[in-house]
């Protein structure tokens, strides 16, 4: 069990354990570490101390933190945790862990403290659950799906030839790719498979987390449709969902994949021949994707890569959007509705002085149509001219449109 939220000093690590917390999770004091001000405008790109922010201005003029002083920050807490154990007689956390008998109720300053009703977190846990409390980790499942790819694909991955193994999903099937993205890196470190990659044909409807933190090198070809979460924290690679043979759906019409997906992604592809549900590409911060129509929340939080929507959008589009930018279909004239004001800016894609965005999104069709044969992406790359008027370029309002002009043609 984890807690979080507030945790700045060993005496919160000590009443979360005995609260029954296992692990601790730690936000704002290690920012403070490195020098955040709390001034509360992380949203805003526009960070006084170059700690939250996507502008290389900033993080260069501004921020002067190291790791040290993060390590440094938790030694502290460490070293207050283990003086607090030896005061009560506590030989390790995890004697702690579970133990309310530590814990004693204060008095509240006011009425509405005092009205509280605690019993239930301080009542002792029967004896027949104490065994629970203390650390635990599960080892990997040593069958199912993911175990599977893992053994067959040894020879090939320790070897770096790449190859192509197929194997039939289903939604009991969760977070395949994971663990060989873990064996990948393990091996190969950053760089995977870059040379040689390694391919996994799935058929069938996969679970959550298809192809989460996938890495380089590594492909993941799915005929069917998948859960929440595809490429939750993808590094690289790439992620290809398209409809089984003999569908008799729209793929544009349809949701093929769930929500939240790229969620935290820094990199790889992503091709949806279909729809995507919510908050599609939150926290993206070099992925690539091109799908065919997402739900409300897209590109919240996004602060780099490049996201492609071919059809009807939801509304507050690019919420806090600090980087990256989007090309959205506009069909229905509504998206002026449907997206965030609050930090990007919209301008239509034109012949005249936007020659290279016109080219990166053609190029991005090419290759969504190549690897996903989608018969939608074909119908409006055969009317480019006719249908380019329609799409909306999506991009920070920090950004402008010469210096994102001018970084695709160098890309190129």
């Amino acid at each position: 069990m984890q807690t979080d939220g507030g945790l700045k000093t060993g005496l919160d690590v000590l009443k979360a354990a005995a609260l029954g917390a296992q692990s601790f999770g730690f936000g704002t004091a290690p920012m403070v570490a490195l020098g955040c001000k709390f001034l509360r405008i992380c949203h805003l790109n526009s960070c006084a101390t170059g700690v939250a922010t996507q502008n290389e201005v900033l993080r260069r003029q501004h921020f002067h933190g190291i790791p040290e002083m993060v390590q440094n920050y938790f030694r502290f807490v460490a070293e207050e945790t283990r003086e607090l154990l030896a005061s009560l007689g506590l030989r390790s956390l995890s004697e702690a862990v579970g133990n309310v008998g530590l814990l004693r109720r204060r008095e509240g300053v006011t009425t509405k403290q005092n009205a509280l009703e605690l019993d239930g977190l301080l009542d002792s846990p029967v004896a027949a659950d104490l065994g629970a409390c203390g650390p635990c980790v599960a080892p990997p499942a040593a069958d199912g799906l993911a175990a599977r790819t893992v053994a067959d694909t040894a020879a090939a991955v320790a070897a770096r030839q790449g190859g192509d193994f197929h194997y039939a999903i289903r939604n009991t099937d969760r977070s395949i790719g994971a663990r060989l993205s873990g064996e990948i890196a393990r091996h190969w470190g950053d760089e995977g498979l870059i040379e040689a990659p390694l391919t996994l044909h799935l058929s069938g409807s996969a679970g959550q987390s298809l192809g989460a933190w996938n890495a380089n090198g590594l492909h993941i070809l799915l005929r069917g449709e998948a859960n929440d979460g595809v490429g939750k924290g993808m590094h690289g690679g790439r992620i290809v969902v398209h409809p089984p043979a003999g569908a008799r759906y729209a793929s544009q019409d349809s949701a093929i994949v769930g929500n939240t997906c790229l969620y935290g992604a820094t990199g790889g592809e992503l091709y949806v021949s279909g729809r995507a549900g919510e908050r599609f590409g939150v926290r993206n911060s070099g992925a690539l994707a091109v799908v065919e129509g997402v739900g409300d929340h897209a590109c919240e939080y996004m602060t780099g890569g490049a996201v492609v929507v071919l059809g009807q959008s939801g509304l507050n589009f690019g919420a806090g959007m600090t980087g990256g930018y989007a090309y959205v279909l506009d069909l229905t004239r509504d998206f002026v509705d449907r997206y965030n004001h609050e930090l990007v800016d919209i301008h239509r894609i034109s012949l005249e002085g936007m020659e290279n965005h016109l080219q990166h999104l053609r190029g991005l069709l090419r290759n969504h149509i190549e690897v996903t044969q989608s018969p939608w992406a074909s119908r409006l790359l055969g009317d480019f001219r006719d249908v380019l008027h329609k799409f909306w370029l999506v991009k920070p309002k920090a950004a402008s449109l010469d210096a994102l002009s001018e970084a695709l043609r160098r890309a190129a």
